[in-house]
């Protein structure tokens, strides 16, 4: 002879619906707190990319209003200024006589003699020699090319891509500059100090 369930009172029915809706809010609960937050407003990557963007207008916006204050051609002569320690007064007026070379390259030694005779002939006021190294040559084997060849007058590295404005596929590459800054005589080749007087007589009304 089975015993009866005794029937459930509707306190115990009470309970039991009580800790089931209980335990569904706090599974709940939990199931929210393991969701990625979502982060309110911008992000710091995102505010970070605003900011990187508004500078590079202005940096942009600044570096186009400086070109429409230099008088033409300027612009040429001051990526020559930005190789060198000199004022850009150093430039500005006068002819530039440009040399593009490079230390491992033997034509440009040839070359080196007639850059010496144009450099102790005309007066710096007037007359201005730099020789441009190869970006591919370093500062120190510059500085010792430099010594070694007993070359008074400036030399620099291309740093600012001189040799990419004046389009130089030989070296050595003679460029002479006129007084405004536009090319007057470009050769890829040696050239002697006679020629290179006469290009510059030229300009100079001589």
């Amino acid at each position: 002879m089975t015993k009866k369930k005794k029937k459930e009172s509707w306190k115990e029915k009470r309970r039991k619906t009580t800790l089931k809706h209980q335990k569904a809010a706090e599974a709940e609960r939990l199931r929210r707190e393991r969701e990625p937050k979502k982060s309110k407003g911008w992000s710091r990557s995102k505010i970070l990319g605003i900011v990187f963007f508004a500078s590079l207008v202005l940096v942009v916006g600044a570096y186009a209003a400086w070109r429409n204050t230099q008088p033409p051609n300027e612009s040429g002569l001051a990526s020559l200024y930005m190789l060198t320690d000199s004022d850009f007064s150093e430039f500005r007026g006068k002819v530039v006589v440009v040399d593009c070379f490079a230390t491992w390259c033997q034509p440009c030694l040839q070359e080196i003699p007639h850059l010496a005779q144009i450099h102790e002939k005309y007066n710096s006021s007037e007359v201005v020699v730099i020789s441009v190294g190869s970006s591919g040559d370093s500062a120190i084997e510059l500085r010792q090319f430099k010594q070694d060849h007993d070359m008074t007058w400036r030399v620099a590295r291309d740093t600012v891509g001189v040799f990419d404005k004046y389009n130089v596929q030989y070296i050595p590459t003679l460029v002479i500059l006129s007084q405004s800054g536009t090319i007057h005589f470009q050769e890829s080749n040696v050239v002697d100090a006679s020629t290179l007087s006469s290009e510059i007589d030229a300009l100079l009304g001589g």
